[in-house]
């Protein structure tokens, strides 16, 4: 033997060990690297017996028998290591599991217990040196007679059983057992003294504690002889607590069974195989396809147990799979059997998983299937009613040529498309509406568009399929033009409801028409009625005869319909009264249509070459749907026309004499407003904004308040719109971008802060060429710093003329100025204009954040666009905690809501942002003395 070094002497020994599931080791991690052989590629019993110096052949057995049976092991063995000395070690292994539940192999450690073995033999020869080991080990350690009875007991035994040495000693190892154990036990341990016994293995037994329970144990058994005489002296015993590796063992054995269980109970075969293709696992269903027992089948190569498997378009796939490792899915005629299977391939680093099944009766029925639609669509081709197919979306998904030819339309023209865009009224109607309730529907009529623009009437039969929730899956129609019968009718219709010589409606079809509006459904429009009178009719009829009259009586009517809106109709009663009849939002709306028919006919006339004047009186009543009848209507209407035709002028008159309460609160706050800034009555409040991330105020919105002395408080909503109509609003936008610079130039000055202020900018003040120059004066004036000045423009302003607005905003930001979008997600909110114009904030709409939660990814989407674009994310209308940490977790750059304050007055503003100084200042030192 070669002389070593002291120091390679000292050198502890030590591994990890891993195999693959073929048993075959694979990978290792040593301590001291050099004094072991290299175990890669061998089997672990290979190994160990090239490695243990004596029982080497007898523990590569035990330990093959445990790797078989899938049991973890541990086992004591002496070795001889390359620098030529003798070490005790010992030997662990568990199994391992892949995810899909298979044995994927092994792995475990070598350790080093040389000292361990020197000290237990000393020990053994040195009663004090024992009992320093016994006293102080975790382990059982006791010592029995030839007899088996208690010589000496650990310490351990009381602190873990239970049991004081008095209890034991003298006692028989086998009475403190379960009764189940004993006989084995007792069978192992007489071997043991006996020196008969060639196990080296733990022994499992269940031993008794004091509290009448027991303990599961690992139990190692060596004899002790005298050195000098060779006589037996007894037994040393020593156990270990194993519950957590039995519990272990007993998880991992129910696992394997009901992976087991599963695989033979569901309706697929299943098989897989190892890199050499051999078969590791079969179930019944798989067995039974290739016509073998399951069990004969397992270890056999795969190719050999389905015979044409090999070379059949399956075996191609699974070929691939192996050489790939990729997983695979597919459909396949199996040529071996005369089948079509479906298989799904899963390829892992052992092999592959295959699961497959049977599907040649579903590829029957999908061909009958195929035939069927195949007559099916021959008899549709030839059928001269259009015929359409809806799916449950409303997209058209199959047409046939007669439908094509009568709507115009190519087949790639309509499928892919909604249904409802080929419909003159959407799916207002039944017809080829999958809201319809009946599931059968005969002889519905609608409107399609031709492709060339005009009408085609037609008559709709109709079938919808509706699913178990009664939810539509389809919409199945016929479709015949009528066109030609419409017409027909409508010229009969015409001829009994049109006045002959203006070619309006008549007396009778306006009746009918207003009834049906005030018969409607309720809504918060009024059904409106104008009756017109011409003021010098009769002069004209009288000098100028009828001829002429008729012809003036014509251009009337035509004049009256070029002003009307859509869905307004206007008729004429005879004579030279006309009537019109409209959905008015209230009083103003109607007034407003009055004013627009005086004026048309206020134009001059011209007829036979003479220029005409006649003027109009209008009388006007309004009705909700269902408050009055059609007579009423228009005796109420007929009464304001003779008072406005008393007034004389050209003027029209509602029903009711005076004015509504919302008029005439509007006419005086017309008055007033433009009064009220010379008077003092505005007040500029202030909201602030926090960052939502440190919960601290960056900032304020200047928002404009008016307080009238006669009014009270008027609401924004209600004299802004009026302001910006009247002309005002330039003026008073100019006031509160001056008052709020100054008030915030004082904040910021009182209390050493850097507070910005956003102030909104109308769309007239946007349009006024004095704009810049006016926030120029403003921070002039107030000596606020321009990057603390936010203007604020919503969208409609700003795409009223986009290269307009696009200059006046970089002369607002060359002043260094910042800029932000009010509003955003209410109107176009356009991605275009946000890279085309110098924008550095967007400001949710409340209404958008109320509507859209933060957490559901639609707010997300649009913050993150926003970050994108470096723009600046600030939420309106934050009323809840949950909103606030939404918007947070969104990652929202500032809130502003009532969550976190209201508007509220300069001074109450300053208390507010002295009580936040306060609270920031006592956070701080509470840190600190932290």
């Amino acid at each position: 033997m070669n002389p070593v070094s002291s120091s390679a002497r000292e050198a502890v020994i030590g591994l990890t060990w891993s195999t693959n599931a073929e048993g075959l080791c694979e990978s290792t991690c040593e301590r001291c690297p050099g004094l072991l052989p290299d175990m890669a590629g061998l089997s672990l019993p290979a190994w160990i017996a090239s490695l243990a110096m004596e029982g080497g052949a007898a523990m590569a057995l035990q330990i093959g028998a445990a790797l078989r049976h899938g049991r973890p092991f541990d086992y004591r063995l002496e070795i001889t290591c390359h620098d030529g000395w003798r070490r005790h070690a010992l030997l662990t292994g568990l199994p391992r599991m892949a995810a899909n539940g298979h044995h994927a192999g092994w792995s475990g450690a070598l350790v080093d217990i040389t000292a361990h073995h020197s000290e237990l033999a000393h020990a053994l020869r040195s009663e004090a040196a024992h009992r320093l080991i016994v006293d102080n080990t975790t382990d059982l350690i006791a010592r029995c007679d030839p007899d088996g009875r208690y010589l000496h007991i650990s310490s351990s035994y009381t602190r873990i059983m239970g049991w004081t040495p008095a209890q034991m000693i003298g006692q028989s190892v086998i009475g403190f057992l379960h009764p189940d154990d004993q006989a084995p036990a007792r069978e192992r341990l007489m071997r043991t003294l006996a020196g008969t016994s060639q196990r080296n293995d733990p022994m499992q037994v269940r031993k008794r504690t004091t509290a009448g329970g027991y303990v599961a144990l690992g139990t190692i058994a060596r004899q002790v002889l005298d050195p000098d005489t060779g006589a037996c002296l007894g037994a040393v015993l020593v156990s270990r607590d194993i519950a957590r590796e039995t519990e272990m063992l007993a998880r991992l054995e129910r696992m394997a069974e009901q992976n087991m269980t599963l695989l033979e109970s569901i309706n697929d075969g299943f098989f897989s195989v190892n890199g050499n293709w051999e078969i590791t696992y079969a179930n019944s269903r798989a067995a039974a396809f290739v016509g073998v027992e399951r069990d004969a089948a397992i270890g056999r190569v795969v190719w050999e147990v389905a015979p044409g498997l090999e070379e059949s378009t399956v075996g191609r796939h699974l070929r691939s799979a192996m050489a790939h490792r990729k997983d695979a899915s597919f459909e396949a005629f199996y040529e071996p059997v005369g089948v079509w299977v479906s298989e799904r391939i899963y390829a892992h680093e052992d092999g592959l998983s295959v699961f497959f099944h049977d599907i040649s009766d579903r590829v029957e029925r999908e061909k009958q299937i195929r035939e069927s639609e195949r007559r099916f669509r021959e008899t549709i081709g030839i059928t001269p009613a259009g015929y359409v197919l809806v799916n449950g979306g409303g997209i058209i998904e199959d047409v046939n040529p007669a439908l094509c030819q009568l709507s115009g339309h190519a087949r790639e023209e309509l499928v892919g498309k909604a249904v409802a865009s080929f419909l003159a009224d959407g799916d207002a109607s039944a017809a080829l509406n999958l809201r319809q309730t009946g599931h059968r529907v005969h002889a519905l009529e609608t409107v399609l568009l031709h492709r060339q623009g005009h009408r085609v009437y037609a008559l709709v039969n109709q079938t919808i399929e509706v699913d178990a929730d009664g939810q539509p899956r389809s919409l199945t129609a016929f479709i015949t033009d009528i066109t030609e019968r419409k017409h027909a009718e409508a010229r009969l219709e015409e001829m009994a409801t049109r006045d002959t010589l203006t070619g309006l409606p008549n007396r009778a079809w306006i009746n009918r028409r207003v009834g049906d509006m005030l018969g409607g459904p309720h809504h918060e429009t009024y059904t409106t009625v104008f009756f017109i009178d011409l003021n010098r009719f009769k002069e004209v009829n009288d000098s100028l005869g009828h001829a002429t009259g008729d012809r003036l009586l014509q251009q009337v009517g035509e004049r009256l319909q070029s002003c009307m809106r859509p869905g307004d109709v206007v008729a004429r009663l005879g004579g030279d009264e006309f009537v019109v009849a409209a959905s008015c939002a209230g009083r103003d709306a109607a007034a407003a249509i009055a004013q627009r028919l005086l004026a048309t006919l206020a134009l001059p006339f011209y007829t036979d070459g003479l220029e005409m004047r006649v003027g109009a009186s209008i009388g006007i009543s309004l009705a909700r749907p269902g408050a009055m009848s059609t007579e009423q209507l228009f005796e109420k209407a007929d009464t304001a026309m003779y008072k406005a035709k008393a007034q004389g002028n050209g003027s029209f008159q509602f029903f009711e004499p005076e004015m509504c309460v919302a008029a005439k609160r509007r006419l005086q706050l017309e008055a007033a407003l433009h009064r009220a800034l010379d008077h003092g009555q505005f007040e500029v409040h202030y909201q602030p904004r926090v960052s939502l991330g440190t919960m601290g105020t960056l900032g304020v919105e200047a928002l404009l308040r008016w307080d009238h002395p006669e009014f009270g408080r008027v609401a924004p909503l209600e004299f802004i719109p009026l302001a910006e109509e009247r002309g005002h609003i330039g003026t008073i936008g100019q006031w509160v971008l001056g008052a709020a610079c100054r008030d915030v130039k004082r904040i910021n000055d009182r209390f050493g802060m850097a507070l910005h202020v956003s102030v909104n900018v109308s769309a007239r003040q946007l349009r006024s060429p004095d704009l810049v120059a006016q926030v120029q004066q403003a921070l002039a004036g107030s000596g606020l710093p321009a990057a603390a000045l936010e203007l604020e423009l919503t969208e409609s302003a700003l795409i009223e003329d986009l290269d307009q607005s696009a200059e006046v905003l970089r002369g607002l930001k060359s002043l260094g100025v910042r800029l932000s979008i009010d509003d955003f997600g209410t109107g176009y909110s356009s991605l275009s204009y946000l890279k085309r114009f110098p924008i550095d904030v967007l400001k949710l709409d409340r209404s958008f954040v109320a509507e859209s939660p933060a957490g559901d990814g639609f707010v997300r989407a649009v913050i993150g666009m926003a970050h994108a674009l470096n723009l600046s994310v600030v939420a309106e209308g934050i009323e809840t905690t949950g909103t606030m940490a939404a918007l947070r977790d969104a990652a929202c750059d500032e809130g502003q809501g009532y969550l976190f304050a209201r508007p509220m007055p300069l001074e109450e503003l300053e208390a507010f942002l002295a009580d936040e100084e306060t609270r920031s200042g006592n956070a701080l030192e509470q840190e600190s003395a932290r």
